[in-house]
């Protein structure tokens, strides 16, 4: 009998497992185009000016503009950041998006 548990167990566990964030977070091809964009913005950022306390206000005006422009508020790309973390098969799905897609505009 505590085989049958066992395996019971295993098969919710899996069956509990999403594949896809719920409505209140970024899907995925929405997150790696705002990741994609804020990455360019901080990189900018850091390759002129260097020290992050020279451009903090600058850099979060230009991200907060790219939320708007993707229709996006910042508590709800935090929430989806948090989400993202904490469920590493997509984060892992959202990094190879986001390299696939960097990788075809750099060519």
């Amino acid at each position: 009998m505590t085989r049958f548990y066992q395996t019971f167990a295993f098969l919710l566990l899996i069956a509990c497992q999403q594949t896809q964030p719920p409505y209140d977070v970024l899907g995925l091809d929405q997150m790696a185009l705002i990741v994609e964009e804020i990455t360019i913005i901080e990189t900018h950022y850091q390759s002129r000016y260097g020290v992050p306390s020279q451009y903090k206000k600058a850099l979060d005006k230009s991200v907060d503009q790219a939320l708007v422009k993707a229709g996006c508020t910042r508590k709800k790309f935090k929430k989806s950041l948090r989400y993202y973390a904490a469920h590493p098969e997509l984060q892992k799905s959202l990094n190879e998006v986001l390299l696939t897609n960097m990788s075809r505009k750099l060519n």
